[in-house]
């Protein structure tokens, strides 16, 4: 039973996450797009866009898991 409810904390949180930070790689789109500059521009380099990029590969992937782990039981 704890399993099962730790599990599904991080379901939620992971989820949660990563709506918030799709909102806010939508939100820099449209700041790149209104003010016609490029996205390593705004988040300090092509590092940092990389990092962006790989917080939301890893969020989709925790939220993937964690949710055919949560209903595969």
């Amino acid at each position: 039973m704890k399993k099962k409810l730790g599990t599904l904390v991080i379901f939620i949180f992971s989820t949660a996450a990563l709506f918030i930070s799709l909102k806010l790689f939508y939100n820099m789109a449209i700041f790149v797009d209104e003010f016609n500059t490029s996205p390593d521009v705004v988040n300090g380099g092509q590092f940092w866009l990389m990092m962006d990029w790989l917080r939301l590969g890893l969020l989709v992937v925790i939220s993937l898991v964690s949710g055919i782990k949560l209903f595969r039981d």
